[in-house]
């Protein structure tokens, strides 16, 4: 499996000059500091997995093969944790009244109910690809 680059920033930081974009020079130093976070916070997974499902950095590659059924979008990864089956089993009533919240919140995307791929309230900034 191989792939190209997904993101072309670099180290040094970037100013806004005249004539420049500065809300696109704003979002590529804002990926510069998520980048190195993420890097510090890579050892704590979950940690990790939730400032790039916060932020949308770094640009992870897609996995290989989706093995969700579709309820993930490979490009931009798991985004929540389904309910547990306890819940199911002991709180069913109150579960599915939170999963209807949850697709009531729905911004963006069409993932729907209790998968990895449905986004939750704050999720609602634009994918970074």
């Amino acid at each position: 499996y191989s792939a190209s680059a997904r993101s072309e920033i670099t180290v040094p930081w970037e100013t806004a000059t005249d004539g420049s974009d500065t809300e696109a020079v704003q979002e590529r130093n804002l990926e510069r500091i998520i980048v190195q976070k993420w890097i510090a916070i890579f050892p704590l997974g979950v940690e990790a997995w939730s400032e790039h499902r916060r932020t949308g950095y770094p640009k992870l590659l897609p996995v290989p093969t989706d093995k969700s059924g579709g309820s993930v979008n490979v490009e931009q990864g798991a985004r929540r944790l389904p309910y547990p089956v306890e819940e199911y089993q002991q709180n069913n009533a109150n579960l599915q009244s939170a999963i209807q919240t949850l697709d009531g919140e729905q911004q963006n995307g069409n993932r729907t109910g209790d998968v990895m791929g449905t986004r939750v309230w704050w999720d609602c900034k634009s994918y970074n690809n």
